[in-house]
């Protein structure tokens, strides 16, 4: 395969950029404690707030997997549905946003502790670095499609090189640099996206020439060719993940005030139904033009085709979108295995150089096993549902329990958080023996268990209850 000079030129500009920025960023702050490091000292306003937490969740799975791929592969309907509860479920965050900013925790699993105790942390922690190691392991695979289409390199060593600069990125100065190059990224991403689906439509002859090309049942309403369980579990798998993300935790304790969290929401809303709108609709036409390539391949193929200046800004932006969901799901994961595993059980007593320095050798450490991870999945949509599944099954409903329901026991989430994390690993590494997705009764077990198990065992309020809410501003 011939190397493409200017996609290769617009990936390497990009990138200076990001590290550029990143760079300046961590020399001006640089990370004096884990705070620092984790939550850029609770001091993001709005506008960086907002935008990296959609370039977060809009990461390399929107143009590899996700939406696009739906699109591509199922039809327009079930895409844009799909995208639909993605894009307004973060709404959903603010009714917690206040909470978490007040306790400025720096991973869910400490909220767990504060709530439920010991094993319910440990065990979250765990299952929080196996989910966002797999996060990390489609962002690699994402990457490495970009580099060799772009430039003809094996896929393992494009994929390599995409690693070795989403660690270094996120090694610079943690929280505040990643936010600031996110927040940059988020806006380049989101005029690059719809300029590609306008250049894809003019290409192909507008709505009517891509609805006339388009394969039978792929236009039909609400599914097209996709499976109804298929769909649920993708859609409301990723729906839960998205509203109990630790990312999004995280961003909601670097934020400033509860004034700029609810402003940071509303642009974090905005920017992703634009870009996963796009997404979802770009995929559906793409397949109208490339019918014989996979999903994961068809973004960047249609970008070494475009006009130029298209190609040279779909590259980007596939970049954007890949790096900064990368560093950032990589970050988290090091930050519970740091925090809640490492100085919990090894070095209780590491000093705060020690704990920055810690993460910086676990995010090496992190990516390496994300990458071998990536090997044992066919493509980027099943590492999704995977992920999806565990997060929304073992964390999201205890962690809204924690937060929201005052009768919540230690004893009903433990059973939720154990009961999802099972079920979902027994399932996937099975190879779904039942042929059904294990989001479809993982999240549904963990919820019944919460809610009945709290049900049998509440005795009123604990010492710990009482104090976590008082921590709120609340009362038990």
């Amino acid at each position: 395969m011939q190397v493409n000079v200017l996609l290769v030129g617009a990936v390497v500009a990009y990138i200076a950029f990001v590290c550029i920025v990143g760079a300046v960023s961590s020399k001006r702050h640089p990370a004096k404690d884990t705070k620092d490091m984790l939550i850029a000292g609770g001091q993001l306003g709005p506008i960086v707030l907002g935008g990296t937490m959609a370039a977060t969740w809009v990461g390399g799975g929107t143009i590899t997997g996700g939406s696009l791929a739906v699109g591509a592969n199922y039809g327009w309907w079930p895409a844009i549905l799909y995208m639909s509860f993605q894009s307004f479920a973060p709404l959903l965050l603010y009714v917690v946003a206040k909470k978490v900013n007040r306790r400025g925790s720096l991973t869910v699993s400490d909220i767990f502790n504060d709530r439920y105790g010991a094993f319910a942390r440990n065990f979250s922690a765990i299952v929080i670095v196996i989910a966002y190691v797999g996060t990390c392991a489609f962002q690699f695979k994402a990457f490495g499609n970009a580099i060799w289409i772009c430039t003809g390199l094996s896929v393992n060593i494009s994929t390599i090189i995409g690693i070795v600069i989403i660690v270094s990125i996120a090694m610079m100065g943690g929280m505040r640099s990643v936010a600031l190059t996110d927040c940059v990224s988020a806006i380049f991403i989101t005029v690059s996206m719809v300029v590609a689906l306008g250049s894809v439509f003019g290409e192909a002859g507008g709505v009517h020439g891509v609805v006339e090309r388009a394969a039978a049942g792929t236009t039909d309403f609400p599914f097209g060719n996709y499976g109804a369980l298929g769909w649920a579990a993708l859609t409301f798998g990723g729906t839960m993940n998205i509203i109990g993300d630790q990312n999004f935790i995280q961003r909601m304790a670097s934020g400033k005030d509860d004034k700029s969290l609810k402003k940071a929401i509303y642009i974090f809303v905005a920017i992703i139904f634009i870009v996963m709108f796009c997404s979802s609709t770009l995929g559906f036409a793409l397949r109208t033009v490339f019918q014989d390539i996979t999903s994961d391949k068809l973004f960047f193929t249609y970008a070494s085709h475009a006009a130029p200046v298209v190609g040279c800004m779909m590259v980007g932006c596939g970049a954007a979108l890949i790096l900064t969901t990368g560093n950032s799901y990589l970050l988290s994961a090091t930050t519970s295995g740091v925090m809640d595993i490492w100085c919990t059980f090894v070095d209780k007593n590491a000093s705060e150089t020690r704990k920055v320095w810690y993460i910086r050798v676990c995010l090496v450490l992190f990516a390496v096993v994300a990458y071998v991870l990536g090997k044992f999945f066919p493509d980027v949509l099943t590492i999704q549902n995977y992920v999806y599944a565990l997060y929304s099954s073992a964390i999201t409903p205890a962690l809204f329990a924690a937060l929201l329901w005052k009768r919540v026991t230690v004893q009903g989430a433990t059973a939720s958080i154990v009961a999802g994390t099972v079920i979902t690993l027994a399932n996937e590494f099975s190879g779904q023996p039942f042929g059904i997705p294990s989001a479809i009764f993982a999240i549904p077990a963990s919820v019944l268990l919460l809610y009945f198990v709290s049900k049998a065992t509440y005795k009123g309020p604990t010492e710990k209850d009482i104090k976590f809410f008082e921590e709120q501003g609340e009362t038990a």
